[in-house]
Order: structure tokens, then C-alpha cells, then sequence
């Protein structure tokens, strides 16, 4: 079926979205620095679901990023290397190639940076990235996956290339052409009439200043409690957020605007 465009002059609300929000993509997007192929995506699929990459082979990505279920765990906090909770929950890794950045605090610039990081934090996957290397080489079968997505390389199997081969991965983690991308696009018919009236009442309502462009979100840090902040009898006192990175007091409990299945 070839859907028409509509002239969005015909509808006032799809020209207020349009200038708010982007579709997602048909097609994954570059990342600054990986020269990505599909062998390197292959090993970085391989690597994201190997729970071999933790101390306990019992930890993979997907533990915490379940594909199956929104890229999350559903979890409010993390379980990781020995049963341990972790301080924060799980963003979704669907569309986090598109965020300004990665982890709640945004202490990694890109998914490239984000990568590496659980794998030795010893409350997630708890494996020294030594020990890590000294495994993979051992596994049958990785050398190949290595040797074919990292072809200039006298020796493929390092931490820096797993890590941009799972970040390749990820960001094939897209979910395009939703009913609301095919209305971005010009698709009037692609929204409901009630999701259409959702979709006013979340313009009008101002959700829109802080969830908007590409991910409905995921482009701006926001203080925890947006309009008025909570008293200190709520706020986790071992957790100042981004404050944590930068050690500057207005980003005291501050965070990035991700997504997941519950709050941060």
C-alpha cells in the first residue's frame, strides 16, 4: 500500500509535531568513529549475548538489556555479578544510539564508550577486561569473528575492538517505522483518533519541552523533580546523579531524560 503524504498545512497537529519530533530511521545510523560492517555487527550480536563475558559466566548485556523485553529487565534495580543490586535501574538499549548520551548519568559520551564499562564494574559483570581478553581467546570460534570484523589488525582480539563490535551491534537496535513515525512522515491515517487526542494532550501539557526530538527524550538532562524537587526524606543520599561525573552542585541529582521500564 503506498501511503500519500499529507500536507501537513491540512493538519495543525501533525505540523506542531513534525517541528518537535524526527522519526526514527529505516536504517541504522553511523557511529562517529566505528566503521561499522556487518561482520562487525555478527561478532558484536555474539558478544552482547555471552554471558562468558562475566566473571560468573552467568552475565551477558542482554541480562539487563532484554531484547524480548524493551531492551530492559524490568527490574527497579539491576541484578548483577553475586547477586548484587545495582544503584540504578536499566535503560532501554532500543534506540540508544540516539541519546546525548549513555548511562543515566551520562558518564559515557557513546555507545562505543558505554560498552566496555559493565563488563569490569564488579557490582554488573565483575571481569577484569584482562581476563576478559584471555577467555575470548580461548573460546573456539571467536578468532574468526575477530580476524573477519577487524581485518587491518594484527591482533583483533582486544578490549577497544569487542567493545566497538557491541556498539555496532547496538546500534542496529532500532525500532522504526512505528505508527507515530509513519505520521511524522505525513501518514494521517497511521494515529488513532484517541492516540491522536493523547498526542494533543501531551503537546499541550508541555510534556513535549523535555521529551522531544528523535527518542521522545533522551536529548537533555533534567533535574529529579521537574517542577518542584523533592525533600530530602526522599532523595537517595548515596546518588547525586550527575553530580557523581562533573562534582558541579547544580548537577546535583540530575540526570539524563533515558528511557526504561521504570524510574531512575
Amino acid at each position: 500500500m503506498v501511503v500519500i503524504a499529507a500536507d501537513a498545512a491540512d493538519d495543525p497537529l501533525m505540523k506542531q509535531v513534525q517541528a518537535t519530533f524526527e522519526p526514527i530511521p529505516l536504517t541504522p545510523p553511523t557511529i562517529k568513529g566505528i566503521a561499522s560492517t556487518p561482520a562487525m555487527v555478527n561478532l558484536g550480536k555474539a558478544l552482547y549475548f555471552d554471558p562468558r563475558l562475566s566473571q560468573s559466566h552467568n552475565i551477558s548485556c542482554n541480562t539487563c538489556h532484554q531484547i524480548g523485553l524493551g531492551g530492559v529487565d524490568m527490574l527497579p534495580n539491576s541484578i548483577g555479578h553475586k547477586w548484587q543490586h545495582g544503584g540504578r535501574n536499566a535503560p532501554t538499549a532500543l534506540n540508544a544510539v540516539f541519546n546525548v548520551a549513555q548511562f543515566w548519568d551520562g558518564r559515557a559520551a557513546d555507545l562505543k564508550a558505554q560498552a566496555g564499562g559493565p563488563i569490569q564494574n564488579p557490582i554488573e559483570m565483575g571481569i577484569t577486561h584482562e581476563h576478559a581478553i584471555q577467555m575470548l581467546k580461548g573460546i573456539p570460534g571467536y578468532s574468526k569473528l575477530f580476524e573477519v570484523a577487524f581485518a587491518k589488525d594484527s591482533d583483533p582480539i582486544t578490549m577497544a575492538n569487542a567493545a566497538t563490535a557491541i556498539a555496532a551491534f547496538e546500534a542496529t537496535l532500532i525500532t522504526p517505522n512505528a505508527p507515530f513515525d509513519k505520521y511524522l512522515r505525513g501518514d494521517q491515517a497511521a494515529l488513532t483518533p484517541e492516540q491522536r487526542n493523547g498526542l494533543q494532550l501531551f503537546m499541550d501539557k508541555g510534556c513535549s519541552s523535555c521529551h522531544a526530538g528523535i527518542n521522545v527524550g533522551g536529548q537533555m538532562y533534567a533535574p529529579f523533580g521537574v517542577v518542584e524537587k523533592p525533600g530530602a526524606d526522599f532523595l537517595p543520599p548515596d546518588d547525586k546523579g550527575r553530580f557523581q561525573v562533573t562534582h558541579t552542585v547544580s548537577d546535583e541529582y540530575v540526570s539524563a531524560s533515558l528511557r526504561s521500564a521504570t524510574s531512575p
